[in-house]
């Protein structure tokens, strides 16, 4: 019989012998129905409960092991440790060779000495080999089973670690735990907080027993992904309980501290009435990216930021992970093995890129409002397309896609700073609502509006394609799902300070549509927020090979959309249509 771990209230505690689970259930510090997993002699894993899995222990009279002492204080050469049986203490000499047995001089019972808290990492170190699992680290995306996760140590003389490096506190393997179920470093502290077993960096413990969705943004320089991701999680802490019956709100605050920072410098300035601007994002640096060694190599793995999703049924509570990174990184010939910023985009389960219209050389010359200062005071042109071919290419390289091959993840493109070109688009964002009631629901919850969502895209999508058709094209190839939506981190125009800055005066700020493209992800995951589309409209399209086709109704040139339109309505020259609800073959999930 192998090590035996018991789940009082779900969570594990052990390792144990059959003898110390018979003694926590004697003593009832564990019900007889507490599950028990063990493992035989072949390493297969078993689950019993408690007073049955005793039982059989004491039929098969296969446990003659002596129980294992109480381990009262750890010193730097010895163990205090209790008598199982009697009580009497004892201070043992640690010559750490292993667990030894002891007999006690009260009550002249065998016993065996506990392992010594925190032992380390196994031999290897980071080069240990992890088995892939059910959990992924927010890190590194290494897949793991729980039973490989490390804690960290707490004492302050437990510091150096083979990956982390010489000031980070040491990882460990638990061994020994208190009678809380807390595992012990090797000075005999609790520790509470968690490693990945591959890049040792912290993970909060929700990600452990709770889903995870992740969520990377991309775009070019100064196309404000920083300031969408502060504005968009900014109103998502408000629309999901007002509108969608769900709480968001940080999981982890140190995880989010630059993210909150930059919230605070938006919406909780101490001079609402000045310009202020966020810093660039850093290629790497702290709160940025962490540095750790694996394989005898130095790489950047990003930080990420992650929230709780708490549904009001607590059917769909889970983790949203997101992941901004500086644009620099998506300029080709960055994707490097020392520098994993953007690995994370083939691991996504929604990618938002951003598409900058002030960075366009068309795009800024034709329709965007010159009075904007990021218009006639920061002259920038980017080929963005470039940058979002270098996007595919990545997800194909590091999900090792075949070059025919589409891809799952859904896609949203914001198209950003609105406020500066929203005088050459025919839809008002900022005056149409997103939601309506549920009707599912008894009015206690509403829906996303999915027509009005992809009847904006669709709008977006035409003037796209008068100016960077090369974008549409690529994006629409390429993903399966497709959404374009107009987003204004600001709602006003930026300004410009006496110092030359440019930026935003917070008490200005009004933000438009900065939460639609995680809205629209969460809906498309599953279901996770209900959307819903109306029945009205003249019908239009047929399904061809997974996408809808018909002849623009104005233009009559030949229109190819991806699946995510099924049953949308578009208005399109004055007049409502209705696409096809779903392709029988296809996959589409109507809310």
């Amino acid at each position: 019989m192998g090590d035996c771990y018991v789940f009082p209230e779900g969570i594990q505690v052990g390792p144990f012998t059959p003898d110390q689970v018979r003694k926590m259930l004697d003593a009832g510090k564990i019900s007889p129905e507490t599950p028990v997993r063990y493992s035989d002699g072949t390493g297969a894993k078993h689950y019993m409960k408690a007073g049955e899995f005793v039982a059989s222990e004491a039929s098969s009279g296969e446990s003659a092991e002596p129980p294992t002492a109480e381990l009262l204080s750890v010193e730097p050469d010895a163990l205090r440790v209790a008598c199982p049986v009697c009580g009497q203490h004892y201070r043992v000499e640690d010559d750490r060779s292993g667990v030894k047995c002891c007999k006690c001089l009260e009550c002249e019972r065998d016993f065996l000495l506990p392992p010594r808290p925190g032992a380390g990492l196994p031999d290897g170190g980071e080069e240990a080999e992890v088995p892939d699992g059910d959990l992924l680290c927010p890190h590194c995306w290494k897949s793991f089973d729980p039973d490989y996760v490390l804690y960290i140590s707490v004492h302050p003389d437990l510091f150096g670690d083979p990956v982390l490096g010489k000031y980070a506190p040491k990882r460990f393997v638990p061994t020994v735990f208190n009678q809380s179920g807390q595992p012990l470093d090797e000075k005999g502290l609790p520790a509470t907080e968690m490693a990945c077993p591959r890049c040792h960096l912290r993970i909060p413990a929700g990600l452990l027993d709770t889903p995870a969705l992740y969520f990377s943004i991309a775009g070019a320089i100064s196309s404000g992904k920083s300031h969408l991701l502060t504005c968009m999680t900014h109103q998502l802490r408000r629309t999901l309980p007002e509108y969608f019956g769900a709480a968001f709100f940080d999981a982890d605050p140190r995880l989010n501290e630059t993210l909150s920072s930059y919230e605070r410098e938006l919406f909780m300035s101490l001079s609402p009435e000045k310009v202020t601007s966020l810093p660039a994002t850093q290629i790497s640096g702290d709160g940025i990216s962490n540095r750790v060694r694996l394989n005898d190599t130095e790489i950047e793995l990003p930080q990420p930021f992650v929230f709780e999703f708490r549904s009001r049924d607590g059917v769909d509570d889970l983790n949203m992970v997101f992941y901004d990174n500086s644009g620099e990184m998506f300029v080709p010939g960055r994707d490097e093995w020392g520098n994993q910023a953007t690995f994370h985009l083939s691991h996504s389960d929604g990618i938002i890129f951003l598409f900058d219209p002030t960075s366009d050389a068309v795009m800024r010359g034709s329709i965007c409002d010159r009075r904007d200062p990021q218009i006639s005071c920061s002259p920038h042109v980017v080929d963005q397309t470039l940058l979002f071919n270098e996007m595919i290419d990545r997800i194909r390289r590091h999900a090792n896609m075949l070059s025919s091959d589409t891809c799952k993840i859904p896609l949203v493109v914001a198209v950003v700073k609105y406020d500066t070109w929203r005088d050459g688009f025919d839809r008002t964002p900022a005056e149409l609502p997103l939601a309506k009631p549920d009707s599912v629901s008894s009015g206690e919850s509403w829906a996303l509006d999915r027509d009005r969502v992809l009847d904006v895209s669709f709008a977006l999508r035409e003037l796209l394609l008068k100016y960077v058709p090369g974008l549409v094209n690529a994006a629409e190839s390429f993903f399966e799902s497709v959404t374009f939506v107009p987003v204004s981190n600001f709602g006003t125009l930026a300004e410009r300070n006496d110092e030359g800055v440019i930026g935003i005066v917070p008490e200005k700020l009004k933000p438009i549509w900065v939460e639609v493209p995680v809205l629209t992800l969460l809906a498309q995951n599953n279901g996770l927020i209900r959307s819903k589309t109306g029945s009205a409209g003249a019908p239009l399209g047929t399904w061809i090979n997974g996408q809808l086709g018909f002849a623009h109704p104005v233009t009559g040139r030949p229109v190819r959309l991806p699946g995510n339109y099924a049953g949308a309505g578009l208005e399109i020259g004055g007049t409502l249509y209705r696409l096809p609800a779903k392709d029988d073959g296809g996959e589409h999930r109507e809310n």
